[in-house]
């Protein structure tokens, strides 16, 4: 019996300790839910920054809602059979990704290249809506210049979160996603969410690949590394017949851009 009370005791005094502890984690995560954009910010550019690509190219400034302004490069094609519409990685700007367009151009398309808000010149706040409806703005100021069975999407790492969403609302030829990932809002985010629930989300950019790729009503073509734990991989049970995997042995999140093997399903579709 005195034992029984003593496990008594202990419970009433460790139960209040787990719950504070429980509390004061979720609070130290959710005060710091508005620091996650600094995870997006990159380099800015001066506005009367100058690109330097041999390639023929066209700079525009895309307005998007909420005050967003987004500096972009559309390269162009000798004779252009349609548009690659590029959404780069985390970090960086123009200046160096505009060096991706040449994977594309000799294919016969033009390429888009897009800086972020914050990104180089482009300007705005940064939240999870703001990527979303900035890259839709994006997509239908394309649409305007080209047909949309002639426009595709490409993504890679945190681009490839980005087109992958673009390919749930619209009916491009295909999207091509690059090993898609970011300094946030992967699926273990969502237990995250489960945990604390109902409290409010500590998390500031959860996107829904998966759901996105399961949406698409074009194909969709993944291309990943071999490790099982990353994004890309996983996409794997929610393909359907119309969509691919490719997984590349020994590639690295880093190494995937410009892996030889990579580009082998591109080149086949856009040659196609």
């Amino acid at each position: 019996m005195e034992t029984k009370r003593k496990k008594t005791k202990w419970a009433w005094i460790g139960l209040p300790i787990c719950l504070l502890l429980y509390l004061g984690i979720y609070l130290f995560l959710y005060v710091g839910k508005d620091q996650q954009i600094n995870r997006y910010r990159s380099a800015q550019l001066p506005d009367t920054f100058r690109y330097n690509f041999v390639q023929p190219l066209e700079e525009l400034m895309i307005q998007t809602p909420r005050e967003g302004l987004l500096n972009a490069l559309l390269f162009k094609a000798s004779q252009s059979k349609g548009v690659v519409c590029f959404w780069k990685g985390n970090g960086g700007t123009l200046a160096n990704w505009g060096a991706m367009a040449p994977t594309f151009l000799p294919f016969g398309y033009d390429v888009l290249i897009i800086d972020y808000r914050q990104h180089g010149k482009s300007k705005g706040a940064i939240s999870l809506a703001n990527f979303y409806s900035d890259a839709q703005t994006v997509y239908d100021s394309l649409k305007g210049r080209y047909s949309e069975n002639k426009m595709v999407i490409c993504g890679y790492s945190l681009g490839g979160r980005i087109a992958a969403h673009l390919a749930s609302t619209n009916r491009p030829k295909f999207t091509f996603l690059i090993d898609p990932a970011s300094a946030g809002g992967d699926f273990s985010d969502r237990f995250t969410d489960l945990l604390y629930y109902p409290l409010p989300s500590v998390n500031g950019f959860t996107f829904l690949t998966d759901q996105d790729v399961q949406n698409a009503l074009s194909p969709v073509i993944v291309i990943s590394t071999d490790n099982p734990h990353s994004t890309a991989y996983k996409l794997h049970s929610v393909l359907t017949p119309k969509d691919q995997l490719l997984v590349i042995p020994n590639a690295t999140h880093a190494s995937i851009l410009n892996h030889p093997q990579t580009m082998q399903p591109l080149k086949k579709l856009l040659v196609d």
